[in-house]
């Protein structure tokens, strides 16, 4: 949500903005994608007192051609604020299509938009209605300016005033690994990892053989506070347990199977004090792309199983090719 600028004064910069033009030189600028091209640069943060950002060579002018991608991360039961540096500058454009920063409210590219900015006057004050900020800076091959400094800091969230301030939160981590395992929520039990009253964020490393990939299937599934992801979730990564590595989140009443392009996942649940009901309970293979080795089972799925785990009583292609026909085989 955006603070300190009415619905006039947007309405009244994009006119004036339009009127002076946004083209450059005289003619409007073809965006391609050797335009599009650009340096990568940015950050993922999470300082637990705020801290300070800007474009590359602030106060002095930017370079051109750079993608800038800053994620901010607040704790649980935290929301951010930014704040813009009033000593701003970023060319402008009719609707900032050239020079700009884009501020999303989540931790991706496609989470909801707050707003692109460029321009002479600074954004207004920026509040997350989560944990996290995506913000981009972009500039272009012309015309670079002074570029941004901007600062943040984390508030309570709101949707948490009646439960307090979280205590701080047990260290749960397990390592898996193998052609199969299962992956279960009541091991944070089993293993003494937390009490059953302690809020949780757990994580499940599985590591694939060598040349290997990893597919999830679910065999269990259960969010106590169902679409409240603040609340619980389960999410899984494909690669590290970076949050620009999240493969896919579930907090409602469904949790679909997932497939990964590396031999490396994480599950991470994530439960409050009163949320320690969720569970799930979810099954990783372990296999690899044809053609398939002598030691291997083709399951008709673009997938090639260890042949200890045809006929084991679970599903672990994509389709149950590998449980077909196990009652002729032990028959005969």
């Amino acid at each position: 949500m955006i603070y300190g600028r009415s619905l006039f004064h947007i309405i009244a910069s994009l006119i004036i903005l339009h009127s002076s033009g946004a083209t450059k030189k005289g003619t409007e600028k073809q965006i391609t994608p050797e335009t599009q091209k650009s340096v990568q640069c940015g950050t993922w943060t999470k300082h637990a007192e705020g801290g300070v950002f800007t474009s590359p060579n602030y106060p002095s002018k930017y370079p051109p051609d750079r993608e800038c991608v800053y994620i901010i991360e607040a704790a649980p039961r935290q929301c951010i604020e930014l704040y813009f540096d009033e000593k701003y500058s970023i060319e402008p454009s009719w609707e900032c299509k050239f020079d700009h920063i884009e501020v999303r409210d989540g931790p991706f590219g496609f989470s909801p938009i707050i707003g692109r900015f460029c321009g002479q006057q600074n954004p207004p004050v920026i509040k997350s209605s989560g944990r996290f900020l995506w913000i981009k800076f972009f500039a272009d091959g012309e015309l670079e300016s002074m570029g941004f400094s901007a600062r943040y800091n984390f508030t309570p969230d709101p949707d948490f005033k009646d439960l307090g301030v979280l205590k701080p939160l047990p260290a749960c981590e397990f390592e898996m690994g193998g052609p199969e395992g299962i992956v279960e929520s009541i091991q944070i039990l089993k293993e003494g990892k937390a009490s059953a009253s302690e809020a949780v964020d757990c994580k499940w490393y599985i590591r694939a053989p060598p040349r290997s990939k990893i597919y999830l299937r679910f065999l269990d599934y259960e969010m106590q506070n169902s679409n409240e992801c603040k609340r619980n979730f389960v999410a899984v990564y494909d690669g590290s347990s970076s949050v620009e590595d999240l493969k896919a989140k579930f907090c409602s009443t469904v949790a679909n199977d997932v497939m990964l392009r590396t031999g490396l996942g994480v599950i991470r649940m994530w439960a409050d004090e009163g949320s320690r009901n969720s569970r799930f309970q979810m099954l990783f293979t372990s296999f690899q792309e044809p053609p398939c080795e002598g030691n291997t089972f083709f399951c008709h799925s673009n997938m090639c199983i260890n042949n200890t785990l045809v006929c084991n009583g679970l599903q672990n292609c994509v389709y149950p090719w590998d449980e077909n026909h196990c009652k002729d085989q032990t028959a005969s």
